[in-house]
């Protein structure tokens, strides 16, 4: 049913979904759809929408009653509530002044003047309905007499006249009666001869109208069958138009994501070799201020060795000084005693070269070396001295005899070399 209005509703889900919902429910059990045109205030008639007939119970003080009623869904569902009719029975009538209610059967209620579609739906219409309605009725029942028309003012006339006239007057009261119920009668033919031409009248009015309708609704129903296939092409268009673009789209990324690629490894290969070379620069960096760094030790090392030497030669050259003046010295003494017949213990034991002097002078030290550490340890003894200081003079001291007595084997080993 629902695909036969495609054409009639902008959002046939919806429609579909709201009207399932209604139907699967308690209150809309008892109601059925079909299609029918709704007819508008202005006279005229929409195409063929979902209508759905039946009936929703209703409580009233306690008693469950089913309530008949007609809910046509127009063409702009759900921007626009739905329209809703009562529709009494043989028998039933609608209540004057109701709230809700109209003369017609069209229902008015605060849900549907405050429609919203995102909010409302036809099962919460049905609910309220239902309370509404059993709070205060839209219907009655009619009386059982109320149906039938009261009996006309001319048959009391004449139902007294023969009551009230003399017997010899019943022959021209009975013909008296007889002709006017028979020109009544005549009377009341013609009227419902009139009355049922002027129905069928009406009647044909009503078929060319609704004739009208459903040729309006099919020319409506063609319009949106061929606004639904432009609708249609126009969206396949659109998705092929999509799928191109997509396609396009998923080849220039493709193409983009090789040369990215290619250029993201040729950029990597790179800096692989430059990281390759900066560990390179950087070893050679260190070998350089490594072998630097030696040079600079050494250049130290020999300038210090340079110094020393420098201390060396001359402290060799005062000793030579020395030499050469104490031999001087000596060779002036020597002539002395020799001319006064006397010679000291000091000139008795004379070097004869330049080994033998420094000999002379180490074996010197090395002895004087040995009265200071005796000396030193008597010191200690009587408590002048602390250990520790006892300990770092005599090391001192030992350093300098072993460097003397080292002096005087290398010399006698050079002695022994030269003879």
């Amino acid at each position: 049913l629902i695909h036969r209005l495609s054409g009639v509703y902008r959002d046939p889900q919806r429609v579909l979904r709201d009207a399932e919902s209604l139907l699967s429910s308690p209150l809309g059990s008892h109601l059925r759809p079909t299609t029918e045109p709704l007819m508008l205030n202005d006279g005229s008639s929409t195409p063929p929408v979902l209508l759905l007939r039946g009936t929703i119970p209703m409580t009233y003080k306690g008693v469950t009653y089913n309530l008949p009623i007609d809910c046509y869904l127009p063409p702009p569902y759900p921007l626009r509530p739905p329209t809703v009719f009562v529709r009494p029975v043989i028998g039933m009538a609608i209540k004057e002044n109701h709230r809700h209610v109209g003369l017609d059967g069209r229902v008015y209620l605060p849900y549907l003047h405050d429609w919203r579609p995102g909010t409302h739906d036809l099962r919460e219409l049905a609910v309220w309905m239902s309370s509404l309605f059993g709070s205060e009725p839209p219907c009655y029942s009619k009386p059982a007499g109320a149906s039938n028309p009261p009996p006309p003012p001319y048959a009391s006339a004449a139902s007294s006249s023969s009551a009230h006239h003399s017997p010899h007057h019943s022959h021209a009261s009975t013909y008296t009666a007889y002709g006017s119920v028979s020109t009544a009668a005549s009377s009341a033919v013609h009227a419902s001869n009139s009355s049922k031409a002027q129905e069928d009248e009406r009647r044909k009015a009503f078929e060319k109208e609704i004739d009208e309708a459903n040729l309006a609704a099919e020319i409506a129903r063609k319009a949106a069958i061929e606004e639904s296939r432009a609708e249609a092409e126009q969206k396949r268009m659109q998705r092929q138009h999509a799928q191109e673009l997509k396609t396009t789209r998923a080849m220039a990324m493709s193409k983009v994501h090789y040369e990215i690629n290619n250029l993201f490894r040729g950029m990597k290969e790179e800096l692989r070799l430059e990281l390759k070379n900066q560990k390179q620069l950087e070893y050679g960096k260190e070998q350089i201020e490594k072998v630097v760094k030696e040079g600079n030790e050494r250049k130290r090392q020999l300038e210090k060795n340079n110094e020393e030497m420098e201390e060396a030669l001359e402290g060799l050259e005062n000793w030579l000084t020395a030499v050469k003046e104490q031999q001087q010295s000596a060779t002036a003494s020597e002539k002395s005693n020799q001319v006064s017949g006397k010679t000291k213990a000091d000139f008795m034991a004379l070097p004869a070269d330049t080994h033998s002097a420094q000999m002379l002078a180490l074996s010197a030290e090395s002895a004087v070396i040995d009265d200071c550490i005796y000396f030193l340890d008597r010191a200690l003894v009587r408590g002048s001295m602390s250990a520790e200081t006892f300990l770092k003079e005599v090391r001192k001291l030992s350093k300098r005899q072993f460097m003397a007595k080292a002096h005087l084997i290398k010399i006698a080993q050079t002695r022994a070399a030269e003879r």
